[in-house]
């Protein structure tokens, strides 16, 4: 009952600080929006659409290329070139005679196709494609899980932070009726110089207080419209209401944890490409096998005439074999140096297996602490507000200071802030406890 007395409050107190004309946000639509207008989101979605273009870049070296090619040419001098054309029947030397070996128009039109019939490399570079395509995939899951973590935690501070003007716009009220009050009895001869001039100083500071908590509160709303694209002059509401704590679930299996998590999955995939690595290093050593086929057609004439004088086509198949031999040692260096970042990878996989243990385990102490310092705080509250009540009373009938008055109020504060910095702390790693599960709701 008390979690949701408090949880209402809140969200009324929240309500309040907006303007009349406002965008209303609950969680669930201002988490759509960050989704949909985060820049970092979408950059990454565009570097997934270039992904599988890449994946259709390299499945292209795969299937046949054909190419047609055409010419016209006309030619306005004449060449001509000396030829044996006869000989002397008696023997002797040759007779020569200037022949002409050109046409007026020459006109050709080719067509010629190549099939890729085997490359180790063609294979490599479209298995590397793939994988580059499910690593982007991957990076944009586990971007987006993180986004969407520290929007919920952006909420809970947003709502955290126009909690705390509330509180500070209410102890300025109360202290400048305190202040009004104590002048009203001066005046009356009730009370002494000094207990009117230290409400007024309780005042006067409460209300620098109460500016600078605004300010505070302007600049998490900054933050909050710039993680989802909101414009700045949009007054906002923030309507969430949270009726009581999540309770934590029994974590699940280690290894189904590792499953689910999007980081851990990518420096998997980062593993996996580097498998493809070394092999495309050894494929360096192997063959390649193409075939083309050409064929082609052409005509030449003299005069107005385009061909006709002296036609032709042509027709070739052939099979091209290409064997390396001799590169320097760069492919033994290729293959050593992609060994070595599988090795990185591996590495790194294990750190990453003991961080997420690690964090688990911190996440846990931390959610633990706030639920045991929650009801204190919440009974430290009804304490701090009695006593603020009583203090009142006691002033009012003489039998305590001003001072008094001021000390139980602003212990009031500082409870009702400290209750509200548990709630925040205990729902900011509940957040975090879900992205450390894999997963978020």
């Amino acid at each position: 009952m008390k979690k949701t007395l408090f949880i209402i409050t809140f969200a009324v107190m929240c309500f309040s600080a907006t303007g009349t004309f406002a965008e209303e946000y609950d969680l669930t639509t201002y988490l759509t929006l960050v989704e949909r207008n985060n820049p970092d989101l979408l950059i990454m979605f565009k570097d997934v659409e270039l992904s599988r273009t890449g994946v259709t870049q390299a499945r292209s070296a795969f299937l046949p290329s054909a190419s047609l090619q055409g010419g016209y040419s006309r030619n306005f001098l004449e060449r001509s070139q000396s030829m044996a054309v006869a000989s002397m029947p008696s023997g002797g030397p040759l007779v020569y005679q200037d022949v002409r070996t050109n046409y007026d128009n020459e006109l050709n039109l080719g067509i010629g196709i190549t099939q890729v019939l085997f490359s180790a490399g063609a294979l490599s570079n479209y298995n590397k494609a793939k994988l580059a395509q499910a690593i982007h995939e991957q990076s944009l899951e586990a971007a987006r899980d993180a986004v969407l973590c520290a929007a919920k935690k952006l909420y809970l501070r947003a709502q955290l932070a126009l909690l705390i003007v509330e509180i500070r716009e209410a102890s300025e009220s109360f202290s400048y009726e305190q202040y009004q009050r104590v002048e009203r009895r001066y005046q009356a001869g009730m009370a002494i110089e000094m207990d009117l001039l230290l409400a007024e100083v309780d005042w006067r500071t409460k209300i620098d207080t109460t500016r600078e908590a605004r300010r505070n509160a302007e600049l998490v709303l900054l933050s909050f419209r710039d993680l989802a694209g909101i414009p700045h002059s949009e007054p906002i509401i923030l309507i969430q209401i949270h009726t009581e704590l999540p309770e934590i679930p029994e974590t699940p299996n280690f290894d189904n944890i590792l499953a689910n998590r999007s980081d851990y999955r990518l420096l998997s995939l980062a593993r996996d490409l580097t498998d493809i690595d070394r092999r495309a290093a050894r494929n360096t050593f192997m063959p390649e096998l193409s075939a083309s086929f050409s064929y082609g057609l052409g005509g030449m004439g003299n005069g107005s005439s385009l061909i006709g004088d002296n036609n032709f086509n042509t027709a070739a198949l052939s099979v091209n074999l290409r064997i390396p031999i001799l590169t320097g040692g760069a492919r033994l260096a290729n293959m050593r140096a992609a060994q070595l970042e599988q090795e990185k990878v591996i590495i790194a996989l294990s750190n990453k297996e003991i961080a997420i243990e690690s964090e688990l385990i911190e996440l846990q102490l931390r959610l633990d602490d706030a639920l045991q310092r929650h009801e204190a705080a919440y009974r430290t509250v009804e304490i701090a507000r009695r006593a603020v009540e009583l203090a009142q009373s006691a002033y009012s009938s003489g039998q305590a200071t001003y001072l008094s008055v001021v000390d139980a109020q602003d212990r009031l504060d500082i409870a009702w802030l400290n209750f509200a910095n548990i709630n925040f702390e205990y729902l900011s790693a509940f957040y975090d406890w879900e992205l450390a599960l894999g997963g978020l709701n």
